[in-house]
């Protein structure tokens, strides 16, 4: 957020330099992957004009003052289902007597990961993880349900759409093969791969790489796109010409320290991710804000390319 004010404060100081309408998104729940569909739901671009170009960014664990502009794919999708496994509870010294819904989840969690071995394109990004795992409350009872989370990333529609899919056959199954009752699977929502608009990426990677020189790095589409998961995309699936920054906050000593202890430096989330505050805002206000300029004055080139 202060990228966000900052560009605009920058942009407001060069008001003689571009002509337009300035459209700065302040959007809610992006850790959850609710917000930017809430907003379209809610009609922003009817109630406001969809505009021609957007642009957005995110601090990541690189050196500070490094840009990384990535073509095509830029982020995974992300899916959240939770599972329940419904079972029989009985007394742990009367297994026969019960459904054990954790020996259900305990096959499910090895069983599910044979989706990614075995029917995914091996060359096709693709994770299944059971992050929680919930089941009973003292050792000599079996319970009568099990609770699962999980989260599925991948970077094409087929491969999560695959990925989804086996998830919720390989659940049923094994509800099947323990002639218990039908799991219930609850989609928690999902987001899809964040992908830049190449004409975009590539005239914003003109201009960043001339104001930036060696701090600025551009990465082809045939490069893989990263793990983590961004909501931003709603904006771009609902057609709006796009590019999504990742930009550098952390103080080179810090790589250097993480080398010589020989472990990695700390990534986003981490207790120990810390910016460095002055330098990392203001290279992302000077991104976006450049940015915006490069769309200004190209804008109506290349109509076909948007």
């Amino acid at each position: 957020m202060a990228w966000w004010l900052g560009t605009a404060i920058a942009l407001l100081g060069l008001k003689d330099q571009w002509k337009g309408t300035l459209m700065f998104i302040g959007q809610p729940a992006e850790e959850l992957g609710t917000g930017a569909k809430a907003m379209l739901d809610d009609g922003l671009f009817i109630r406001w004009p969809k505009p021609d170009y957007a642009f957005a960014a995110h601090v990541a664990p690189l050196p500070v003052g490094l840009v990384i502009l990535k073509d095509g794919v830029v982020s995974s999708a992300a899916d959240a289902i939770d599972i329940r496994f419904n079972g029989t509870g009985a007394h742990g010294s009367m297994p026969d007597k019960s459904v054990d819904p954790v020996m259900m989840g305990s096959r499910f969690v090895n069983d599910v990961q044979s989706v990614v071995s075995r029917e995914k394109d091996p060359k096709a990004f693709g994770v299944i993880t059971v992050g929680s795992f919930v089941a009973g409350t003292v050792g000599n009872i079996i319970p009568d349900k099990a609770d699962l989370k999980l989260t599925i990333r991948s970077h094409d529609d087929a491969t999560r759409q695959l990925l989804v899919e086996g998830v919720e056959r390989t659940a049923r199954s094994v509800s099947d093969m323990a002639r218990a009752p039908a799991p219930t699977i609850t989609r928690q929502g999902g987001v899809s791969a964040v992908v830049n608009t190449a004409a975009l990426a590539k005239h914003a990677a003109a201009t960043l790489g001339k104001a930036f020189g060696g701090e600025f790095i551009f990465v082809p589409a045939s490069e893989p796109g990263g793990n983590a998961s961004e909501d931003y995309s709603e904006f771009v699936k609902a057609g709006v010409p796009s590019v999504f920054f990742a930009i550098g906050g952390l103080d080179p000593a810090v790589f250097a320290k993480a080398k010589a202890e020989k472990r990695a430096a700390p990534v986003n989330h981490s207790p120990d991710f810390a910016p460095v505050p002055e330098p990392t805002i203001k290279r992302g206000a000077e991104t976006l804000a450049l940015a915006v300029l490069m769309a200004m004055a190209s804008n109506g080139r290349d109509a076909e390319d948007r």
